[in-house]
């Protein structure tokens, strides 16, 4: 891992006078819904150095009240306790020990969860031990008002800092601001300077230049972990004796809460409610975003043309039409589902349900040697790897993690869907089986499937041998049931949606302008295209480019699995993002712009007829053999700057492409062969 960087001596600026106030709690503690109350949502997001994980940061509303202190929050990943089990919850850690130069704060914000309040006060007493001398506390959802003014005066003495009840869904924001800028810890005991044991294991979720700090007591072996596991009862244990010393009594997780969870995590019904739940989820995604994509990709083409009309006939115009505009269109299209996935699954997530899926699907999940951790990534693969291979940052083990991304490509993601269209509502046959089955819904059914199966199977044997190992242990807090907010997930949506714009639009936009040079040059002589169409004419164009040139080329290779060297341009274009295979092919065959659906494009595949051997180039067997292709080849250069970026380096992108393309044609050689 990187280095930790040295702050350097460089005049203050506006924005390095801010103060900052780390925001930390237990996971779905309702940190969130906090921070978009005190800053209206307006998002920075910050990288860590050394570690890719991201912490939100915003400026206060109230600044504009107040220019003497200006405040940003910082909304750092939720923890049970300071020995981090994940990346995550090691940036979190380093923060509150002042291990990270770029945050100085004079305040941290400890927020705890009403309903948890056992499990988030043991966290705090740790917290309290370090930074209690800069520590304030807010407990959120005190929905009834349960919290009297004695019970607060009595955890204030105990604990020495001030402490505010509230319910942020609707809490007052002037009351929150002025409790943060005016109250101060009661105690003057400096308690930061206090060492932190910590195991070798959770020592490597923190940056490797900070495990050595005088801060961090490192403690070998079962020694470690007994000394950790010792704090950790016995800051539970304190938070039981302070809690038994108040008039309220209410601590329990909610009746109702428990009779959910008898039929919600029932053995039987609790997996048929789970598959019914991600069933409509996904099938929402594919309902609702078709008719968005539809018209963002209309009006991102239909804007490209109207400044192409303004632009003179060459190079130059096909440069701003065919390249920026398509590469534009190719990404945003996808942007209706990750945003709208993502809404739906922070509604699940808030109203406490996420983690019971993920207990639910731990009992599969472990027997492929994943936990239930890699659930969410895996379910996030189906719309798009990118969020899905970010998502995977919560799974504690690393092997688990590593195992978990390089598999994760072969989920069945939207940008296949136009190339499953096309060639099986050409090639297969339409007709009900058993009278309820249609074969092409089956088709579609089959592909889902095996790319499913076989990435569980491909890390099962990672973790037999690469990663070898099993599931972490599953540790999870089965929050209370709770009422989702509409507004946080829309602008978790939106944050999502624009991260996914930055990291996969440049990548994309950048090889489309690639594949257009590729595919424009060298240029054809007009003796060539004289009294052709455009059409015709951009066919022949492609066919004698620097594109077309390789897909003659690699013909010899994919010849064995009964592709030619049209069919190899396209597999090369799809390198680029999945569904320009489809586009490519309107092009070959002098088409213009298709779809999917085309009826013209279907009609040139099925009457395409080799010309030295009169067979004809598609049929069952050369359709199955690109589906399987693409079922199981890595053909998403974003996805492979994203594992880069995950894991630091080339080394698991490329092997990852590397296993995955031998899949690919190893599978397409089999079924070409058992088909023909």
């Amino acid at each position: 891992m990187d280095k930790m960087p040295v702050q350097d001596s460089t005049p203050i600026t506006a924005e390095a006078s801010l103060k900052h106030l780390p925001l930390i709690g237990l996971p779905n503690a309702g940190k969130s819904t906090l921070f978009n109350l005190l800053t209206g949502g307006s998002r920075k997001v910050s990288n860590y150095s050394g570690i890719t994980v991201e912490a939100s940061r915003g400026e206060l509303l109230t600044n504009s009240n107040d220019s003497s202190i200006l405040y940003e929050l910082i909304d750092l990943p939720g923890i049970y306790n300071l020995t981090p089990t994940s990346y995550d919850e090691g940036v979190t850690v380093a923060t509150l020990l002042e291990l990270e130069p770029q945050y100085n704060f004079e305040k941290v914000i400890i927020l705890l969860d009403w309903h948890r309040i056992a499990p988030s006060l043991g966290m705090a007493l740790g917290v309290l031990k370090r930074v209690g001398n800069k520590a304030i506390i807010i407990i959120n959802k005190d929905d009834d008002q349960e919290v009297t003014i004695e019970d607060r005066k009595k955890l204030q003495d105990i604990l020495g800092v001030p402490v505010l009840p509230i319910t942020a869904l609707d809490a007052d924001l002037q009351t929150i601001d002025h409790f943060i800028r005016t109250e101060k810890p009661y105690s003057k005991k400096d308690l930061g300077a206090e060492s932190l044991p910590i195991t070798p294991l959770s020592a490597s979720y923190l940056p490797s230049s900070l495990t050595g700090h005088n801060q961090l007591k490192i403690i070998p072996g079962k020694k470690g972990e007994e000394a950790v596991a010792n704090e950790i009862n016995c800051n539970l244990e304190e938070s039981h004796r302070i809690l038994d010393g108040l008039q309220t009594k209410n601590f329990k997780r909610s009746g109702l809460s428990e009779k959910i969870d008898k039929i919600v995590l029932h053995p039987l019904l609790g997996g048929l409610i789970f598959f019914a739940i991600f069933y409509l989820i996904f099938n929402a995604i594919y309902s609702w975003a078709g008719p968005i994509m539809g018209l963002t990709e209309q009006v991102v083409l239909m804007t490209g043309d109207w400044i192409g009309s303004y632009l003179p006939q060459g190079v130059f115009k096909s440069l701003i039409v065919d390249a920026l505009f398509s590469g534009v269109g190719g990404v945003v299209i996808f942007l209706p589902q990750i945003m709208i996935l993502f809404f739906l699954l922070s509604l699940l997530e808030q109203s406490g349900y996420i983690s019971r899926a993920a207990f639910i699907s731990d009992r599969v999940m472990s027997f492929f040697g994943l936990g239930g951790k890699a659930f969410l990534p895996y379910m996030s693969g189906y719309a798009c790897a990118i969020p899905g291979i970010m998502a995977a940052r919560t799974i504690p083990s690393q092997k688990e993690r590593l195992a978990t991304i390089m598999t994760l490509p072969l989920i069945t993601c939207s940008a296949r869907l136009p190339v499953y269209i096309l060639l099986i509502g050409t090639f297969v046959p339409s007709y009900t089986v058993f009278k309820i089955f249609n074969t092409q819904a089956l088709s579609f059914f089959f592909l889902y499937f095996l790319g499913s199966f076989m990435a569980l199977i491909i890390a099962k044997i990672l973790r037999l041998s690469a990663f070898k190992g099993g599931p972490s242990n599953f540790l999870i807090d089965l929050p209370q049931y709770e009422r989702p907010s509409i507004r946080a997930a829309l602008k978790q949506s939106w944050q999502k949606g624009r991260n996914f714009l930055k990291k996969a639009g440049t990548i994309i936009l950048a090889l489309s302008i690639l594949i257009w040079l590729l595919s424009t040059f060298p240029k054809v002589s007009q003796e060539k295209i004289q009294g052709l169409t455009d059409q015709q004419s951009a066919s022949i164009q492609l066919e004698h480019s620097a594109l077309g040139q390789l897909g003659h080329f690699i013909e010899p290779v994919i010849e064995p699995i009964g592709m030619n060297w049209k069919i190899g341009v396209g597999l090369l274009v799809s390198f680029g993002a999945r569904e320009l295979f489809v586009s490519a092919m309107g092009t070959l065959y002098a088409l213009g712009e298709v779809d999917e659906e085309s009826e013209g494009l279907r009609a040139k595949l099925i009457a395409e007829v080799d010309p030295d051997t009169g067979k004809k180039v598609f049929d069952l067997a050369t359709a199955w053999s690109i589906l399987f292709f693409f079922v199981f080849s890595l053909q998403c250069t974003s996805t492979l700057a994203i594992l880069k970026k995950e894991t630091g380096g080339w080394r698991i992108p490329l092997i990852t492409f590397t296993y995955m393309l031998v899949l690919a044609y190893g599978s397409s050689f089999i079924v070409y062969r058992l088909l023909s």
